[in-house]
C-alpha cells in the first residue's frame, strides 16, 4: 500500500514537471501585447517611481507586470511554474494521487474559452494580476485544507509566521480576490471553530494579514475617484438600487463569464452531478425522488445550450436580444442552484458536503464585487473557474474512494482528451511563434528599405492573444514603436486580416 502510494506520488510529480515544461513552451511562444509595451518602457517604470498613485492598489501585480515584461527569461519561467501549479495544486488540495485525475484537471484548465484563455495565460498584464490572484488562493486553501478532515488541523510555527506574507501579498493583485480572501479567511476561522471548539493561530494571522493587505490596496487613490465617477475607464453605477444592480449585470453579461461560456467545464460539472444523484440518489422519500429527477432534466439538458441552440442551430426563443439573455441569464442560474443543491439535498457525508458547498459558493462570491465595478471581462472570472474545476477534482477523488469509479475504465479517454488539447495548444503556439518572429522582421525589412509608412502584419490565431493588433492611432501603437526601439519618424498600419 506504502509502495503504491510512493509510486502515485512519483508519477504525479512526473506529470507535473512535464505540465511547467509544456506552460514553459507556451509563454515562450506568447509575444508581449497590448499594454504589455506600455509597462515594459519608461511609462511603466514612472508608474513605480510614482508608487502606482491613483493607478490601482494592485501594487504586487504590478511590480509582477514591470518585471516579466523586462525580463525574458523570467517571464518564461514564472509563467510556466504558475501554470503548472493551477493544474497541479487542486490535485494536492483534493488528496489525488491519481494520473488519470491529474490529466483531467489539466484538460478542465486548458478548456476555458479562447477568450479567458487569451486575457490570462496568454497575456503579461492579466497573468501577473488574475493568475497569481488564483494561485495565492489556491496556496491559502492548501494548507487550510485540514479543517474539513475529522482530525483537528495543526500548524507549525513557520506556517504561521508565512500567514503574514501570504495574507499581505495574496491582497495585491485584483481587487475581488481581496475581498474574497477577508471573506474565507473569516469563513474558516468560524467553521474551524464551531467545528473543533477552539481557534487556531494560522487563521487567525492570515486573516488579520489579509484585513492589513486590503487596507494597503483600497487606500491607493485610484478607489476614490471610482467611487466619485472621477475615473474614466472604471465606474461605479448609482442611478440603479443595489438589487436592479445586480440584476442588470448578471442578466446581461455577468452569467455567461461565469457559467454559460464555460462549455467543456458545465459537461463536466452534469456528468459528475448526474453520477452523484444515480449513485447517492437511491431510498429516498417521494419529494427527493421528484427533485432528484427535475435536476438530472436541468443537468442534462443546459450543456448542450450553447453549443447545440446558441451556436450551431443558432436558435433563439425571442427576437428581442435582451430578452434573450434575461432567459440565458436565468437558466444558467438555474443550471448552478441545481449543482450546489445536489450536494446540499442529497451528499451525506457531512464534512465534505460542506467542503463541496464552500468551493461552489466561493466561485460566485469571489464574482461578486464584480457587480458593482463595471467594466469586467473573462479574465475576472478565472479565479470562479478554478473552484469549479477544483470541486469536480474533490468530486472525483470521492467517486474513487468509495469505489463508485474504476479509474481504468475512463482514463483513456480522459488522457486522450487531455493529450489532444495540449497538442492543439502546441500547434497554435507555434504558428503564433512562427507569425510574431515574421511580423517583426517585416517590420525590420521595410525599415531597412526607408519607408516611412510601416505595414504591421496580424498574427496567427489572434483569438489567443490579447489585443496583438495594434490600435492605429493610439498611444500602443506609439508605445509599439518604443518598445521594439522604432524609428519615430515612421507610420505604423495594420495590414488588412
Amino acid at each position: 500500500m506504502i509502495n503504491s502510494i510512493k509510486k502515485d506520488g512519483v508519477k504525479i510529480g512526473i506529470f507535473s514537471f512535464i505540465v511547467f515544461l509544456f506552460y514553459l513552451y507556451l509563454s515562450y511562444c506568447t509575444p508581449l501585447t497590448h499594454d504589455d509595451w506600455t509597462w515594459g518602457i519608461r511609462l511603466g517604470m514612472n508608474r513605480f517611481y510614482d508608487g502606482f498613485k491613483d493607478y490601482n492598489g494592485r501594487y504586487f501585480g504590478n511590480i509582477c507586470e514591470l518585471i516579466i515584461t523586462r525580463v525574458d527569461w523570467f517571464r518564461f519561467l514564472i509563467m510556466g511554474v504558475f501554470g503548472a501549479a493551477i493544474v497541479v495544486i487542486p490535485l494536492l488540495i483534493a488528496k489525488a494521487t491519481k494520473l488519470t485525475i491529474a490529466f483531467l484537471s489539466l484538460f478542465l484548465m486548458l478548456g476555458v474559452s479562447s477568450d479567458m484563455f487569451s486575457s490570462t495565460f496568454a497575456w503579461a498584464a492579466g497573468f501577473a494580476n488574475y493568475n497569481t490572484a488564483t494561485i495565492c488562493i489556491l496556496v491559502y486553501l492548501l494548507i487550510v485544507k485540514n479543517i474539513f478532515y475529522e482530525k483537528n488541523p495543526s500548524y507549525s510555527v513557520w506556517l504561521v509566521i508565512f500567514a503574514v506574507p501570504l495574507g499581505i501579498g495574496s491582497q495585491l493583485f485584483v481587487e475581488h480576490a481581496t475581498i474574497y480572501n477577508v471573506f474565507a479567511g473569516a469563513f474558516v476561522i468560524i467553521y474551524s471553530f464551531m467545528k473543533f471548539r477552539k481557534f487556531f493561530y494560522f487563521h487567525i494571522v492570515y486573516l488579520i494579514s489579509a484585513l492589513i493587505g486590503a487596507v494597503i490596496m483600497f487606500s491607493n487613490g485610484a478607489y476614490v475617484k471610482i467611487f466619485t465617477g472621477a475615473d474614466n475607464y472604471r465606474t461605479i453605477d448609482t442611478d440603479m438600487g443595489i438589487f436592479e444592480k445586480i440584476y442588470s449585470i448578471f442578466s446581461t453579461s455577468m452569467y455567461k463569464f461565469l457559467i454559460m461560456n464555460n462549455i467543456l467545464l458545465n459537461f463536466a460539472l452534469a456528468i459528475f452531478c448526474i453520477f452523484l444523484l444515480v449513485k447517492i440518489g437511491t431510498n429516498l422519500p417521494i419529494w427527493k425522488v421528484w427533485v432528484k429527477n427535475i435536476f438530472m432534466v436541468i443537468l442534462t439538458i443546459y450543456p448542450f445550450y450553447r453549443p447545440l441552440i446558441v451556436d450551431r442551430m443558432q436558435l433563439s426563443i425571442f427576437t428581442d436580444v435582451a430578452k434573450t439573455s434575461e432567459l440565458e441569464a436565468w437558466i444558467s442560474l438555474l443550471f448552478y442552484l441545481t449543482i450546489l443543491f445536489t450536494i446540499i439535498l442529497f451528499f451525506r457525508k457531512s464534512s465534505l458536503k460542506v467542503e463541496l458547498s464552500f468551493y461552489l459558493i466561493s466561485a460566485v462570491f469571489v464574482a461578486g464585487p464584480l457587480f458593482f465595478v463595471t467594466p469586467f471581462g473573462s479574465r475576472c472570472f478565472i479565479i470562479s473557474y478554478t473552484f469549479f474545476v477544483l470541486f469536480i477534482i474533490r468530486l472525483l477523488v470521492y467517486f474513487v474512494d468509495e469505489r463508485y469509479v474504476n479509474l481504468n475504465a475512463i482514463s483513456v479517454p480522459i488522457i486522450t482528451l487531455s493529450l489532444s488539447l495540449v497538442v492543439a495548444y502546441g500547434i497554435i503556439f507555434a504558428q503564433i511563434k512562427i507569425s510574431d518572429n515574421d511580423r517583426m522582421d517585416s517590420i525590420q525589412k521595410q525599415i531597412d528599405e526607408g519607408k516611412k509608412v510601416v505595414t504591421v502584419k496580424p498574427l496567427k490565431h489572434e483569438k489567443f492573444l490579447w489585443n496583438s493588433r495594434l490600435m492605429i492611432p493610439g498611444f500602443q501603437a506609439d508605445n509599439f514603436k518604443i518598445f521594439f526601439n522604432l524609428p519615430k519618424d515612421i507610420e505604423l498600419k495594420n495590414a488588412p486580416k
